[in-house]
């Protein structure tokens, strides 16, 4: 979806453990520029390890908290990569109470108030007509439509949701009301990728 190309100048900002780092980087065929974030530092070495052995020559490593990259950068990026920190609802399974044991109400809003502060950084990072792909692997509107309304909202007319064509038929179009609140209309053009038997739940906008 996020369709890199080489020569271009991408960012990933919230990078670890690099397996979307390295994918980008070989999709720009190890042209252009990739800069990566990752504010927790063993992750980080993670990260810098994996893209080291997957033979990443282009990436620039940034060991930093993602919300400060819009300030940092303003306006440097073709096309962004914000696959969100979050809590992680979508890839729940009832055979593993471990994969919800960590999740609470409580995290979810200490969640959207980091991807709040993410996607503005990540907006601001973005050059006019640039690409910037949202994702997380929760089902929380409060994670994933509220951020993007919240968003779009703000800058008006400057960004417009784009359609996503996938491959796959367990999906569903992102929400336009939650409770009582109406959503930015467009946000029927996100996607929320429905866990089977094959893949996790994610939702990408």
């Amino acid at each position: 979806v996020l369709d890199p190309q080489p020569g271009e100048t991408i960012l990933d900002l919230a990078a670890a453990p690099g397996g979307k780092s390295t994918q980008i980087a070989a999709l720009m065929k190890n042209e252009g520029r990739l800069s990566v974030v990752e504010a927790v530092k063993p992750r980080f070495f993670k990260l810098k390890a994996n893209l080291d052995q997957q033979g990443v020559e282009i990436a620039r490593m940034f060991l930093m908290d993602g919300r400060a990259v819009g300030r940092k950068c303003p306006q440097m990026f073709d096309r962004i990569l914000l696959d969100a920190p979050c809590s992680s609802e979508a890839r729940f399974s009832r055979l593993d109470p471990e994969s919800w044991a960590h999740w609470s109400p409580r995290k979810v809003k200490e969640m959207a108030r980091k991807q709040k502060g993410l996607i503005a950084s990540a907006w601001t990072s973005l050059k006019q007509g640039g690409m910037l792909l949202y994702c997380t692997c929760s089902f929380s509107p409060e994670e994933n439509e509220l951020i993007l309304d919240r968003l779009l909202r703000r800058v008006g007319d400057e960004a417009q949701l784009e359609e996503i064509t996938l491959p796959i038929e367990n999906t569903q179009p992102g929400l336009t009301r939650w409770r009582d609140k109406t959503l930015h209309p467009d946000l029927c053009k996100a996607v929320r990728i429905l866990p089977d038997e094959m893949m996790d739940g994610f939702f990408l906008a």
